[in-house]
């Protein structure tokens, strides 16, 4: 009872300036946080409840600051005996270097709060081109929480094979850290349905079997919600053609007016 309860807590997480905030409003369908063309806007974790069941089952979403300086991040890291009590000691990078600072607190963040982590990419570099993902898969492996990789940024639409073989450049590039279960398509930017269900789909496989009924609660609510909209999408759609089909205009009857209707029939 208490797993079927306790929140599902997903993290996004990713290098600075590549879209987390922007994905977190599309989830959401609201304005959190502050998007800017720069980076570590994000200074600070903010959780917002993403979706609930009507059983209590929820799902919520963590924004956190970006990774910065990753490899010098990565290095102190692996120098440290004691990570955890290296993050709790090292105060003075807050005011020192605040980015890195934040660096920091996203890893124990998630290393303590969540079940998830959603990793956002740039999907317009070249894989082997992200030198930062390397360093920053290192950082989550140390978390130890399952990561669904979330391709942002592909560009214009394509045919579906052009499509495949770049998701599978990715994940190819990724397939030495086990903790990355799936590699996605997500639009940070334009709502797409389709990928969202996969994305679910995706958080309920990767998470412990005792986590996965609840996601499942979650999921369905999900869709009784996007199957609502959509009911009531077609509802007013249907109301406005309805309304334009029983629109009327009287015609002229006179010469001039046939005369006129003929002309446009011929120029047609």
């Amino acid at each position: 009872r208490i797993e079927m309860t306790r929140p599902i807590a997903l993290s996004l997480v990713s290098h600075t300036n590549v879209g987390k905030t922007t994905l977190a409003r599309t989830l959401l369908s609201r304005d959190v946080g502050e998007v800017r063309d720069a980076p570590h806007v994000t200074e600070f974790t903010d959780e917002h409840e993403l979706l609930r069941a009507p059983g209590g089952q929820t799902l919520t979403l963590w924004d956190t600051p970006g990774f910065g300086d990753s490899v010098r991040l990565v290095r102190r890291l692996r120098q440290a005996g004691n990570p955890v009590g290296w993050f709790l000691s090292e105060v003075w990078d807050r005011w020192r270097d605040r980015p890195f600072w934040a660096g920091q607190q996203v890893l124990r963040h998630v290393r303590e709060r969540s079940d998830l982590l959603l990793y956002l990419v740039n999907a317009a570099e070249a894989p082997a081109a992200s030198g930062y993902v390397a360093a920053e898969m290192e950082l989550l492996d140390w978390v130890g929480k399952p990561v669904l990789v979330l391709l942002n940024q592909l560009g214009p639409p394509r045919d579906a094979a052009a499509e495949a073989a770049e998701r599978q450049a990715w994940a190819a590039q990724l397939a030495r850290w086990p903790l990355v279960r799936a590699v996605l398509p997500l639009d940070a930017f334009a709502r797409c349905w389709v990928q969202e269900a996969a994305l679910w789909q995706a958080v309920q496989a990767a998470l412990p079997a005792e986590r996965q009924p609840a996601m499942a609660a979650v999921q369905a609510a999900w869709t009784r919600q996007r199957r609502q909209v959509f009911d009531a999408a077609m509802q007013a759609l249907a109301l406005s053609l309805a309304t334009l089909a029983r629109h009327r205009e009287p015609l002229d009857e006179t010469g001039a007016a046939r005369g006129a209707l003929r002309q446009i029939g011929t120029a047609i």
